[in-house]
């Protein structure tokens, strides 16, 4: 079994670090960082992830609009969103978009692993550590 691809996009660096450094001690995974929407593009048009963490807010191209592509670019991979919007209307639209799920920061990072768990059992690539 192939190690799950994992891109994380957060413009946020300590917060992007700190999620990678998480992931990586839960789960035997690949672990990408875009440090915002332009780079996380760049990255989707070039290689396939099975699991994709995406804030909203950031510059240039926000993660609404990443969603947005979703079905054109990268409709094998899953997103959660986990944004500082917290907006039942935004979560509504991710959600219609295409995205697993939405969670709102800031959150127990212990929500976060058990909503990849589940994205990586459904997906078949449970590899935890």
């Amino acid at each position: 079994m192939s190690k799950p691809k994992i891109l994380i996009v957060e413009d946020d660096d300590a917060l992007r670090l700190t999620l990678k450094e998480i992931i990586g001690l839960a789960f035997e995974c690949v672990i990408i960082e875009a440090v915002d929407g332009r780079q996380a593009v760049e990255f989707l048009k070039n290689d396939k992830f099975d699991l994709m963490l995406l804030d909203i807010k950031m510059p240039g191209i926000s993660g609404v609009d990443i969603i947005k592509k979703k079905k054109e670019l990268y409709s094998n991979t899953d997103i959660l969103v986990v944004s500082a919007w917290d907006s039942q209307a935004i979560a509504a639209e991710v959600l219609e978009d295409g995205a697993f799920d939405y969670i709102p920061k800031p959150s127990n990072f212990n929500v976060i692993l058990e909503k990849i768990s589940e994205i990586l059992k459904k997906r078949g690539k449970y590899l935890p550590i």
